[in-house]
């Protein structure tokens, strides 16, 4: 095979791969189009904000390695996280604020990896909230420990959960 016709098969390949990856991202954001927040923002008492927070991803429950691709999160940046007595936003740089009601929202934990991140032990915090009949897992990377347990309070405070986060472990690298 002579230099010019190597060069276009692998041109080719190369086309073909991001094409492929293209559609597959575009099926991916009309799947996940439902999974959508409050339309009115949350607008009682400030209980923590959060300015320059680095958002990871949000994956279903129980599946840390697969992204959803929810209005507002689709793509990984800073954010900044407002919670608030009845409900939470989370505006990610460059995309529509997410609104949650005390409704959606299921409470706060922990995590090691998530699709896009892999850390320490607990360095991945959590929020877990409903919509379109699914249980959803949006994660943050906090700074450092202090912001990671003020949020988990705040997020515990809102949902009435008592003080304690659940920490619960959903992969089996997290379990260790």
């Amino acid at each position: 095979m002579s230099r010019p016709v190597f060069a276009l098969v692998v041109l080719l390949v190369i086309v073909v791969v991001f094409t492929a990856m293209w559609l597959s991202w575009r099926a991916r954001a009309r799947r996940d189009a439902q999974v959508q927040g409050a339309q009115i923002a949350p607008s009682g008492e400030m209980l923590a904000s959060f300015p320059h927070v680095l958002y990871v991803s949000t994956t279903p429950e129980g599946e840390p390695l697969t992204r959803v691709a929810a209005p507002g999160l689709r793509y990984r940046g800073w954010a900044q996280i407002d919670v608030r007595a009845d409900g939470v936003t989370v505006s990610v740089t460059g995309e529509e604020p997410v609104h949650l009601t005390v409704d959606q929202l299921r409470g706060s934990g922990s995590a090691r990896v998530r699709v896009g991140k892999a850390v320490e032990r607990d360095g991945l915090s959590l929020l877990r909230w409903a919509s379109d009949g699914r249980v959803l897992e949006s994660s943050f990377r906090f700074d450092d420990a202090a912001q990671h347990q003020e949020f988990t309070a705040a997020i515990d405070a809102v949902c009435g959960t008592g003080g304690g986060s659940d920490v619960t472990h959903t992969t089996q690298e997290d379990a260790r």
